[in-house]
């Protein structure tokens, strides 16, 4: 993101603020004598009617002015050189004698941006609210010292409005106070915050008919009956649970009826209309053939101590596919469509994103796979699937090798029009970005995409493509933390840990990604042991916020500052489905074009690691859209529909059957 270019001697000028600055310049004039494009120096004049400035490097490969990473200018010391690495500083006001000040930078780089801020210092990106909302989420996963690998794997949020009042609710699944005991009813209990107007949350579990006791994983969302409200599904080691929204507030265990229930050990959840019904129907990953009455506990590391074992000491679980038959009723057809591969060296999925990949209308299903090739369950019609991940390009990395994949998700992170998909995996794997080159095909471009050094040492789960500070292109969030607590004593000299830092990943508008956690606020200088990422707008102002289940701690509420601080504009779409497109509309395809620009983005709730996001589809604007802004929507059941005149700065509804038609 590289500002206009200026000649040198070009009128000077009084730029706005820089984003997230959120204050205009005081007394003093900051103007921009020059940028650069490559390699040419970066001159900026500064002047203030302050004692002194503090110059503060936000990231650089190799330092700034002295080596130290900081450098007060004193009157007298009006030069501070860096030989390369720099592309962003930010300039703060101290207290001083009100002496007059000019100071001459001079940056050295390869691309550069200059964002003014005045008179104090820009506010986080992400800022930790959770106690402010009022959400007290405590995680067990009842670890009492016997290694069980359910434990050190559960952790899973949803968002989603559950009352129809416009402001997102959350779900969040807990776990057990003793995992040996997972098959009964546990003392904890699955939370429903209910959002009120005043923007806090409050437990509403046991009045709403929701608070499970099973030994919890993950939650997904849609609307089975296509009756205007969101229905439930939560997986569990044990017997899985399927909600219908009764649009009172309350909820009805509808499980048994649905023959939903699954007898495996299931981990991501996926609603989608596979067979063009209107009706969605229901994935579900299934990890491992588990029983924890026979389990040992692993003691093949380098101590001997107790540890969790390597799933390859197991069978994996087939996935299973449940097709909606009306009336709450479900029938498993996971034999018949194909998807039910298992073995040790199949199956073991964590992960799933409905998506149509080949783009040809129905819905795919790309599974992430622990340590075992991916799946990519082709759509062939008439309710029969394929494996297509090894033809797709999707089932190993560059090195033609298997990855320990939990989260997963999708989106065009370099414009081209085609889906990417991106999963977050093991440590020292790094995490894999497969880039669509279409007609169905992919390549691994995690090295071309700048990832691998960020991404190689850390473990990751929760993750989401989305454009979070609204400017065009979608970054990357990754949540953070080990399998194995001892892993810095197993593994010394590494720099392995297993609580670790959640990272945000910062696209350059050109699929090129760089980690700007440090400059994003507090909360990415943390250490947790994180699992399951939810991201939606809980508070309606177009930039995503995101709630973090940390196992066995405190999760986190992360409010996302974008738009609070006065950057970028945007436009939210909310689509209604009808006729043979089910209401949530997910499976649609929507194409957004503003400013001669065109970006595209899938419409799903099901994402991350056990996981539902909100569904609801935000694009950023940059700085203004450009001119007008309109929809190209094919719905899920192949109508083409295109709404013009789009408002930018607001959620607003598209519903089939009232764009202009397109065939």
């Amino acid at each position: 993101m590289v500002p206009p270019e200026a000649a040198p001697g070009a009128p000077e000028e009084s730029p706005a603020p820089g984003p997230g600055s959120g204050l205009q310049p005081q007394r003093g004039r900051i103007t921009s004598t020059a940028v650069m494009a490559s390699p040419r120096a970066l001159l900026v004049a500064v002047e203030w009617e302050i004692g002194r400035i503090k110059v503060s490097p936000v990231e650089g490969e190799r330092g700034f002015g002295r080596g130290a990473g900081q450098e007060n200018l004193e009157p007298g010391e009006p030069e501070v050189k860096a030989e390369s690495g720099i592309s962003m500083f930010r300039l703060s006001q101290l207290k001083g004698n009100g002496a007059s000040l000019r100071v001459a930078l001079t940056l050295f780089a390869v691309s550069g941006v200059f964002y003014p801020f005045a008179g104090g210092e820009a506010a986080d990106a992400f800022v930790d609210v959770t106690e402010e909302k009022k959400i007290s989420f405590l995680h067990v996963n009842g670890a009492v010292g016997k290694k069980l690998l359910p434990e050190s794997m559960i952790g899973g949020a949803a968002w989603f409005d559950y009352d129809g009042d416009g402001l997102l609710d959350l779900y969040l699944v807990q776990g057990h106070g003793d995992s040996a005991g997972a098959g009964k009813a546990g003392a904890q209990a699955n939370v429903l915050y209910r959002q009120g107007a005043d923007g806090k949350f409050t437990d509403v579990s046991v009045l709403a008919g929701v608070a499970d006791r099973g030994y919890g994983a993950g939650a997904a969302v849609g609307d089975i009956d296509n009756d205007g409200d969101q229905d439930l599904y939560v997986t569990n080691f044990g017997r899985n649970a399927l909600y219908r929204n009764n649009a009172d507030g309350t909820f009805t265990d509808i499980s048994r009826k649905a023959g939903v229930e699954c007898p495996y050990w299931s981990a991501s959840a996926a609603f989608a209309d596979v067979n063009g019904d209107g009706l969605l129907d229901l994935f579900v990953t299934n990890y491992l053939i588990y029983d924890t009455l026979v389990h040992k506990a692993c003691t093949g590391n380098s101590r001997r101590l107790p540890s969790y074992c390597h799933p390859n000491k197991y069978d994996g679980a087939p996935d299973s596919l449940f097709i909606n038959r009306g009336g709450g009723k479900f029938e498993d057809i996971s034999k018949s469509a194909g998807v039910t591969r298992t073995g040790r060296i199949m199956a073991k999925g964590l992960g799933v994103l409905p998506t149509d990949y080949d783009g040809d209308g129905d819905v795919d299903f790309l599974v992430a796979n622990d340590s075992v090739p991916n799946f990519l369950w082709r759509n062939l019609g008439k309710g029969r699937f394929e494996d297509a991940a090894l033809e797709a390009g999707v089932a190993l990395n560059s090195h033609a090798r298997s990855e320990a994949c939990m989260g997963i998700d999708g989106g065009d992170v370099d414009g081209d029009g085609h889906m990417d998909y991106f999963m977050t995996n093991y440590a020292e794997e790094t995490d894999t970005l497969y880039r669509g080159e279409g007609d169905g095909f992919f390549f691994d471009g995690t090295y071309k995409a700048g990832l691998v050094e960020a991404t190689y040492k850390p473990l990751g789960f929760g993750t989401k493509l989305f454009d979070y500070d609204l400017d065009g292109d979608l970054d990357i969030y990754v949540t953070r933390g080990h399998i194995v607590q001892l892993i810095a004593e197993l593994q010394p000299g590494k720099g392995l840990s297993y609580e670790q830092s959640d990272q945000l990943l910062e696209n350059d508008g050109r699929g090129r990604f760089k980690d700007v956690s440090a400059r994003s606020g507090a909360w990415f200088s943390k250490r947790f042991v994180g699992r399951g990422a939810a991201f939606g707008d809980f508070d309606n102002d177009g930039d995503l916020d995101a709630y973090i289940v940390n196992l066995a701690q405190r999760g986190v509420l992360l409010r996302n500052n974008t738009v609070e601080n006065g950057k970028k504009s945007w436009v939210g779409l909310v689509l209604r489905g009808g006729g043979l497109c089910n209401r949530d509309a997910y499976g649609s395809r929507v194409e957004l074009t503003a400013g001669g620009r065109t970006r595209v983005a899938e419409v799903r709730s099901a994402a991350s690691y056990l996981a539902a996001n909100d569904s609801r589809v935000v694009f950023g604007l940059g700085g203004g859209p450009g001119g007008g802004v309109q929809a190209k929507v094919r719905w899920a059941d192949g109508l083409t529909e295109t709404f013009e005149n789009l408002m930018p700065g607001r959620y607003q509804e598209l519903s089939r059957g009232k764009g202009r038609a397109e065939r």
